[in-house]
């Protein structure tokens, strides 16, 4: 298994406070990653990823740490990525020198957040603002939406983004963070987890509080033990920690297959326990259901440990298979 992109927590900051922020960032939040911390991480894990991307909170309010990190990802060959809210498109100067210091440090993707929570603090003038200023940038702009995608905020983000030609993704709001008190606390029936890989499980993030969990959103909170919180003392060993989880078994099925499949690998009694568990029928809830059952963990790694050759080769052609559609150009 290789990693897609490491996450840098910038900062748990935010001017928002949105109801299903899987973070809990806000404008209350404190807690930061110095330069030191972010360095350390940054060199150590620079072998074992294909980017960096920074993250919060807001990670904008620290602008130049922000664009320290994203000159040091240039440095080292990695793909750099951002995601932000767009408070700083505001005002159309403030943007255009925005956009300016982010192509000049080598920014490559920008990931920008709309969705009802969003559209209340920015509006969709800011978005549209955002969008005309930046596509001429030579940096890649995608929209991402949270939401049931039956409100204003994402037909603002669908109608321009499509009038801009840029990616728009969709998401819907995860039991996690402030969001478990949107979703309906009824759990759900393993049956209706979609089957297939988790992509996001690739995506590691280092955390403020000094944690690395090894996907970027749905791992916080997880038990101390679990399998998606790789161990770690400081910044440091970020390296190390990574290399570590890619040759783990139970994280390579769910990268090349999905949580189903590791539900499928245990025996009954831990099944029924685990299932009990589930906060709603997505995968991620699925994924935590069974990885912070320390019985579950243990009974998988004692039945996974003679496959765990064949699931590592497995993830890495996946990953191989990915990269090739990406690069893969337009017909």
């Amino acid at each position: 298994m290789r990693y897609n992109t490491f996450g840098i927590h910038m900062t748990n900051t935010c001017q928002i406070s949105c109801d299903h922020c899987i973070t809990d960032s806000s404008p209350t939040a404190h807690g930061d990653l110095n330069w030191d911390q972010i360095e350390a991480a940054i060199r150590t894990a620079a072998s074992h990823v294909d980017g960096v991307c920074v993250t919060g909170g807001e990670a904008l309010i620290r602008r130049s740490l922000t664009l320290k990190t994203i000159r040091l990802t240039r440095e080292l060959g990695l793909i750099s990525s951002l995601v932000t809210n767009g408070y700083w498109s505001r005002r159309e100067a403030f943007a255009r020198r925005t956009f300016d210091e982010l192509a000049d440090a080598g920014l490559h993707k920008l990931a920008v957040s709309y969705d009802s929570y969003h559209e209340r603090f920015l509006g969709a003038e800011v978005l549209d603002r955002l969008l005309s200023l930046g596509c001429g940038t030579g940096i890649t702009i995608k929209v991402q939406y949270c939401g049931d995608q039956q409100d204003s905020a994402y037909e603002t983000a669908a109608a321009l983004t499509r009038w801009y030609g840029v990616e728009f993704d969709t998401a819907e709001v995860l039991p996690f963070g402030r969001g478990s008190d949107l979703v309906p606390s009824g759990g759900g029936d393993v049956s209706d987890v979609p089957s297939g890989p988790c992509g996001v499980v690739v995506r590691p993030v280092l955390t403020p509080e000094g944690d690395l969990f090894t996907c970027c959103g749905p791992a916080r909170g997880s038990d101390s033990d679990s399998p998606l919180r790789l161990k770690l003392t400081t910044a440091a060993d970020a390296g190390e920690a990574l290399k570590a989880g890619e040759v783990d078994p139970i994280l390579n099925v769910i990268h090349s297959h999905g949580p189903r499949r590791l539900f499928d690998y245990l025996t009954p009694d831990t099944r029924t326990r685990v299932a009990a568990r589930l906060r709603d029928p997505s995968l991620c809830s699925l994924c935590r259901a069974i990885t912070d059952d320390r019985h579950a963990v243990a009974e998988l790694n004692h039945t996974l440990h003679a496959e765990r050759i064949r699931l590592i080769a497995l993830s890495a052609v996946l990953h191989d298979a990915r990269e090739t559609q990406t690069r893969r150009p337009a017909s």
